[in-house]
């Protein structure tokens, strides 16, 4: 017959586990609702960041102050998303993207304190280039962030590592016609004649290609057509 202090051991012992388990079940419950919390908080700021951005980038230069606002409010919600969800790569490449508007607008970034003397805009660049790498980190087969990445380490005249990252943003999406059309020109500004050709086809066969498809978007052909009449090239899509 069992000791009647080891039964009642056993049972304090099998209460103690439960509790041990309730609680257990409460903390986790608690953790996932704040994970939850925190990833739709961090999608609430980034959909305000893109807001603030778009009227940013909409507001004239004769209205500076208000402009400066805009941009100063989207910088703050891209930084709150991402202290709040740090996995998504959006929040770090819209960040990326807003500091290198800034530093490619000698006004804009003289109208905001963004811990970077004014007038360095090499600064700036360095400011926004962390952010592009991170969101590659996060998103490695995004096309796109590595051209971003690319056109920054041009702007700090660091060609090999700007071509590098070029090669990578074509070899992922081969058929970007706005990837072969940044190229296209960035060559062209390097005077290398047969990459700019080469990416000059590109861009006229990818065009071409999309008119067949139900055109390509306003926005797209605008800046296509654009660049070919710069070059005097627009026979090329006759």
């Amino acid at each position: 017959m069992p000791h009647p202090h080891l039964n009642n051991w056993q049972r304090d012992l099998s209460r103690k586990e439960s509790l041990i388990l309730v609680a257990l079940f409460i903390l986790l419950f608690m953790y996932y609702e704040y994970l939850l919390f925190s990833r739709l908080s961090a999608e609430r700021y980034l959909g305000q960041g893109l807001y603030y951005l778009q009227e940013g980038r909409s507001t004239s230069k004769e209205m500076l102050l208000k402009k400066s606002l805009f941009y100063q409010n989207a910088l703050k919600s891209f930084k709150r998303s991402l202290k709040l969800n740090p996995y998504n790569a959006d929040p770090y490449y819209e960040y990326g993207q807003i500091i290198t508007e800034i530093a490619d607008d000698s006004e804009l970034s003289n109208s905001l304190d963004i811990g970077i003397k004014k007038d360095e805009n090499r600064g700036l660049y360095n400011l926004a280039k962390p952010y592009y790498e991170e969101a590659i980190l996060k998103e490695p087969a995004n096309a796109i962030y590595h051209q971003r990445l690319g056109s920054i380490y041009d702007k700090l005249s660091e060609t090999q590592e700007a071509e590098r990252e070029f090669r990578k943003a074509v070899l992922l999406d081969p058929q970007n016609v706005t990837i072969h059309l940044y190229l296209s020109q960035y060559f062209l500004s390097k005077n290398k004649q047969s990459d700019f050709l080469y990416h000059l086809d590109k861009v006229v066969q990818l065009y071409k290609a999309s008119l067949g498809g139900g055109g390509p978007l306003e926005t797209l052909q605008s800046m296509v057509c654009d660049f070919l009449k710069r070059i005097n090239r627009e026979d090329l899509v006759r």
